[in-house]
């Protein structure tokens, strides 16, 4: 979605909607598979050096189930807010010095953000013990390793000191 700060006037707030194409972006595998379709609707006011776009972001993802490494479509809405402007110096804004400008990759990381952390997909359940492995909650596993003897020490008891 391509801005154009000249055809924003100052001072009032202009609506437009867009849908985003994500096909082609490369997405981290074990997090996300692919962003199928993406619609936002945007707000925007620009003052002397500051353009503010509130985005409305619709979209549906193919996330990764943390159990299963299967597709699990997620759907994503997204409500946020832009802050650009042309003074570097100014930190509580995104800097952007040209008048024509993709915002993209901000509506992207939106969406990202709002993917939650462990997808599981509908009905799935974390895979029971099985031959060569044992999956075991936290509190099993310290409690385990409390009542364990450390296996490094083991070969000093066999050692006979006269």
């Amino acid at each position: 979605m391509r801005i154009n700060r000249q055809v924003i006037p100052l001072n009032k707030e202009i609506s437009f909607a867009e849908e985003i194409d994500f096909s082609k972006a490369e997405f981290d595998s074990v997090f996300i598979r692919k962003i199928t379709s993406c619609q936002v609707k945007a707000k925007a006011f620009q003052s002397d050096k500051i353009l503010r776009i509130v985005v409305d972001i619709k979209s549906e993802v193919v996330a990764i189930s943390g159990y299963s490494l299967q597709d699990v479509p997620l759907s994503i809405k997204a409500h946020d807010e832009l802050i650009f402007s042309d003074d570097p110096k100014d930190e509580d804004a995104i800097y952007e010095p040209k008048n024509i400008f993709d915002i993209d990759n901000h509506i992207l990381s939106i969406i990202l953000a709002h993917i939650p952390n462990r997808v599981v997909g509908k009905g799935e359940k974390l895979p029971e013990s099985g031959k060569g492995y044992r999956i075991l909650t936290e509190e099993e596993y310290l409690k385990e390793k409390e009542t364990k003897p450390d296996s490094r020490w083991e070969k000093l008891d066999s050692v006979k000191i006269e």
